[in-house]
């Protein structure tokens, strides 16, 4: 603390009265400290080390990871927000067209595009086509934290053999075949490793370090496992989430719920059971004598061996049979609402609402629907915008650009794209369309915004649109969803040259 020229005056002057006036200034400070900095005894055990992203990473990636796999593949609610997120962030996929300003380029890049990303070819395994990539890669990014798309460059013989559009195909890898393991402070050539990253000295990536098999699959590699190799960093792309500047892996999202989800597990688990063992104790039979009306014994079986065993529906008898008392098992409303509890936690931590986690739709109306379909909206619309279209869509067009120049389909390697994410469910379509209808009419939005928020291309649909009206005039139809010849409520509308049609309505 610094102290001021007055502090200094009064200590000159009277050097008791200037060490107290420091006291009760030290004091000020101290009080005005942020109150969840300050030592209290509920905090023994609580650990909050100063490690940076990367360190704090590599000590929980792999066993983060297992548990979350382990959870999606045995828990219902994990598996049901992988879906969530992955069903909304990529959907039926994110669909890219060119947008070069040169129409004939554009044509031309956007038909062998759809012969590429639209069939199987651009799948290095033959299983799918691009926007399955997406969705694989999708549940990957939010199961596992991470997933690795590979440029696979064909020659012209495979071109040819494999009868590809352009001379590449993608390759999906998990986060798995990525050494996390392998660091290196300083290489030969000055370049470092971080968790099989390699970066040059001025911190850009130039290359991964991945395993030719996965690691865990020991009926190939063996216990021993394999030795990763090192693939150009511009022959990869790496999907995952940055939470913190410099972080070099991705975290599961799940990371904030897997010890509530394993929490909830272990209560349905007990709940279950609890519920078992009453539902087996129907009544039980009380009385003085030793003889049981069945004839036999309390407490045993025909064979005299005690009844260690519950089965449902168990009459009990105690000491004869002189009375009967009904089990009469415990019910509590607390149950459903600790399992509300968890299953609202979990989407806090993840981002899903609870009726998307959950199912539950009781008491659910448009109000409170659209108020959580809004917030979650926003999450998957940063998802979209600042992650999948920028880190994925966005180096597989380059790439499929550059193939395209390579193989003599085009000059310029170089064209700049739209991406269109897949459309939102509306709430209530009704009111969400004449919402829309009037934001257009207002000019609070574009026409092409409006039709981008419905998961479609503004240009192929205007060109749709324009192709379809000459059609139908070529034929001589007229129909009532055709704005140029009808009014919103059917009437028809009042054209240029046409005295006899009525005046259009509002």
């Amino acid at each position: 603390m610094a102290s001021t020229v007055l502090d200094r005056l009064i200590g000159w002057v009277n050097p008791r009265a200037g060490l107290d006036r420091v006291q009760a200034r030290t004091a000020m400070d101290m009080i005005r400290t942020y109150e969840a900095a300050r030592p209290r005894r509920s905090d023994d055990g609580w650990i909050t080390p100063s490690t940076g992203p990367n360190v704090e990473v590599a000590s929980s990636i792999v066993v983060m990871r297992n548990q979350a796999r382990q959870m999606v593949r045995d828990n219902p609610f994990a598996k049901r927000i992988i879906d969530v997120l992955q069903s909304s962030v990529i959907g039926t996929g994110i669909v890219s067209q060119p947008n070069s300003g040169n129409e004939k380029l554009d044509d031309a890049i956007q038909k062998i595009w759809a012969a590429w990303a639209n069939t199987t070819k651009c799948d290095a395994d033959g299983r799918t086509n691009l926007y399955g990539l997406q969705a694989l890669c999708g549940s990957a990014l939010h199961e596992a934290g991470e997933v690795l798309i590979r440029f696979r460059w064909r020659n012209k013989a495979d071109t040819r053999k494999h009868r590809l559009p352009v001379p590449l195909q993608l390759q999906v890898i998990e986060a798995d075949y990525l050494d996390h393991t392998m660091n290196e402070t300083s290489l030969a050539n000055g370049n470092f490793i971080v968790q099989g990253v390699e970066f040059d000295k001025r911190g850009r990536r130039v290359a991964y370090h991945i395993f030719t098999e996965h690691p865990g699959e020991y009926y190939r590699t063996g216990m021993a496992g394999v030795k990763p190799i090192r693939i150009s960093a511009s022959d990869i792309v790496h999907l995952y989430e940055v939470k913190r500047p410099g972080q070099v892996r991705g975290v599961t999202c799940l990371h904030a719920a897997i010890l509530p989800l394993r929490d909830l597990q272990d209560y349905h688990g007990a709940l279950l059971l609890k519920a078992k063992i009453e539902a087996c104790f129907t009544a039980f039979v009380r009385g003085t004598g030793s003889s049981s009306p069945l004839g036999n014994d309390a407490g045993s079986d025909r064979s005299g061996s005690r009844i260690e065993t519950l089965e449902p529906g168990q009459i009990n008898y105690l000491n004869g049979a002189e009375a009967v008392e009904f089990a009469n098992p415990s019910n509590s409303d607390a149950h459903a609402l600790l399992s509300k509890t968890f299953l609202r936690a979990l989407g806090v931590a993840t981002g899903p609402t609870y009726d998307q986690i959950s199912g539950d739709l009781e008491g659910a109306n448009y109000s409170s629907l659209r108020a959580g379909k809004i917030e979650f909206r926003r999450i998957v619309e940063q998802k979209q915008w600042s992650l999948i279209i920028p880190t994925l869509c966005e180096p597989i067009w380059d790439a499929f650009v550059r193939a395209g120049a390579m193989h003599g389909l085009w000059d310029n390697d170089e064209c700049p794209a739209e991406h269109t994410p897949p459309a939102h469910e509306m709430i209530d379509p009704g009111k969400d369309i004449a919402a829309t209808v009037a934001s257009v009419r207002g000019g609070l939005k574009s026409w092409p915004q409006a039709v981008r928020e419905q998961g479609y291309n503004p240009k192929t649909m205007a060109k749709n649109i324009a192709e379809y009206n000459t059609l139908i005039d070529k034929l001589g139809l007229v129909l009532d969803t055709d704005p140029r010849k009808t009014s919103r409520t059917g009437q028809a509308q009042k054209h240029s040259g046409d005295a006899e049609s009525p005046p259009a309505e509002e």
